[in-house]
């Protein structure tokens, strides 16, 4: 059924065929055309829509040089091994490419089978995993003679900046080198899936499936999270403030958090609207349909404030996009929600509260917020080293730092942007920023540079945004699976670009995003 014939729909085009007629609408529109002739949005646009800087860049142009030298060693190792056994066996593993990026997609559920089988590798199996692919990646241009070339996007860059900035930052500043080098592990190293999946992502198809695939395992985890909801799974006291009643439970699924959990459906359902919109079968598409809507029960049923941040902002980008009107009537009805689901309203309405404030200071975020501001005036420029507070790796090792008289031990500082700064000083949280941005602002110019697959192009830019926003209230990269899942499907968006923007013929110079 088209959603325009659903009962929600015709109200909201009803809204928006009446506001058509109106007088605000002839406002609304004299205003938009001054704004579309002024030079500053004029500036906008022709920065939004130009060209990828790093196209003719030098740094291009020495890879592509490389490769070319070593295509030739390639051709000889195909000619030694030509007709062998092993070169059968390696073809087909290379023609498996498909089976294994879903794998790496299914992460949640990949990861669990793991560590519930796999001994002394379920810890790291990532690791392992990330090798084999890059094994993978090799033997793909060795034996793929029309794809020897250099995946060049516009994020390629600002990621190698961030790297080199946090390589930097543990060289000039830790105090320990063993903990400095765990720290920037666990802030780089799942950064490097975004440009293995974007040499393996090439063809739409390829990046559709994927992101069928990450629809459906974490549509498995909204029904189980419905059901741990239904049955008031237990769950610790700390997960909800000792003032706050009315919240029976929080799921979590097959994960440890429902933070996670919630930021998982931050990144998806907005993936899941995209595929929605695209599918043209009608019963696939009730299918998807029935699916988003067990995600945002269970996206409500985790009572992460975080996540209900961070997908506000998904939808409020996803409407810009698809459908700016539409703006209004959606604020509408999420307000509206907040009044008919009391938990939900309860759990905001308390947030906003004295006692939350107060609450918060003696042990929550706000708390633990201006005593990490006192830890970053030893290292305002740099930080204090990577691993060194705020995260995993400084609670794993105990770290603690003599602030005034009393020593205060490391603790998650649920937002990830003041850990960085923490860590890593003004320089890393510059940096830091920086890569969101270009996150952002490319994933805009990946949707604008063709109609094709475009809501779902919309959904995972919405998605992305969404988890660049929870960032501000927890530690979501500090998450495996999370900082994995977030670049795998940053490196698709930017495959979709690569395809409409570098691989047609173009005329000599720059190429362009629109």
């Amino acid at each position: 059924m088209n959603f325009k014939e659903s009962l929600t729909g015709g109200l909201i085009f009803w809204f928006l065929n009446s506001y058509e007629e109106s007088k605000t609408k002839k406002f609304f529109a004299s205003f938009g055309r001054l704004v579309k002739e002024s030079v500053l949005y004029r500036a906008l646009s022709g920065y939004v829509h130009s060209g990828a800087y790093v196209l003719d860049s030098g740094i291009v142009r020495l890879f592509n040089v490389l490769l070319a030298a070593f295509a030739g060693l390639c051709d000889r190792a195909e000619s030694l091994t030509e007709g062998s056994f092993f070169l059968r066996i390696v073809k087909k593993i290379v023609s498996c490419k498909e089976i294994f990026l879903c794998i790496l997609v299914a992460y949640p559920f990949t990861d669990l089978i793991i560590r519930k089988t796999a001994g002394v590798l379920a810890g790291p199996w990532d690791e392992l995993y990330f090798f084999g692919f890059l094994l993978l990646l090799v033997f793909d241009f060795i034996y793929n003679h029309k794809d020897r070339k250099y995946i060049v996007s516009p994020l390629n860059l600002p990621v190698i900046i961030f790297l080199a900035v946090m390589f930097g930052c543990y060289f000039v500043v830790s105090p320990d080198r063993t903990i400095g080098f765990e720290g920037m592990r666990a802030v780089c190293e799942y950064m490097f899936w975004f440009f293995l999946v974007l040499k393996l992502c090439d063809s739409d198809k390829i990046g559709k499936r994927l992101c069928i695939c990450l629809f459906i395992v974490i549509g498995i985890m909204a029904v189980h999270g419905i059901y741990q909801y239904i049955i008031a799974v237990p769950m610790p006291s700390s997960w909800v403030d000792h003032n706050e009643a009315g919240v029976r439970t929080r799921v979590y699924s097959i994960l440890t958090s429902p933070n996670v959990l919630g930021s998982l459906f931050t990144l998806t359902i907005p993936v899941g609207v995209g595929l929605f919109l695209e599918e043209k079968n009608n019963k696939i598409k009730i299918f998807y349909g029935l699916v988003i809507l067990c995600m945002l029960a269970s996206l409500a049923f985790t009572f992460s404030r975080g996540a209900w941040m961070g997908f506000m902002a998904a939808v409020i980008v996803f409407v810009l996009f698809y459908d700016a009107r539409l703006l209004i009537p959606v604020l509408a009805l999420s307000v509206l929600a907040v009044f008919l689901v009391p938990d939900i309203g309860n759990r905001i309405s308390y947030m906003l509260s004295a006692d939350y404030i107060e609450s918060s200071m003696n042990g929550g975020r706000l708390i633990r917020w201006l005593d990490g501001l006192k830890v970053w005036t030893y290292g305002k420029l740099t930080g204090v080293g990577l691993g060194h507070f705020g995260g995993a790796v400084a609670i794993n090792h105990g770290m603690q730092y003599l602030v005034g008289e009393d020593y205060m031990e490391t603790f998650y500082m649920d937002n990830y942007y003041l850990k960085t700064m923490i860590e890593t000083g003004i320089v890393g949280l510059s940096a830091f920023v920086f890569l969101m941005y270009q996150v952002f602002i490319n994933s805009v110019r990946a949707v604008k540079v063709s109609k094709e697959n475009k809501y779902l192009k919309i959904g995972i830019m919405s998605g992305l945004f969404g988890i660049i926003i929870h960032n501000l209230v927890e530690n979501i990269f500090e998450v495996p699976l999370m900082s994995t899942e977030f670049w795998v499907f940053a490196a698709v968006l930017m495959s979709f670009w690569y395809r409409k923007t570098i691989e047609p013929p173009l005329v000599k110079g720059r190429g362009t995003a629109a």
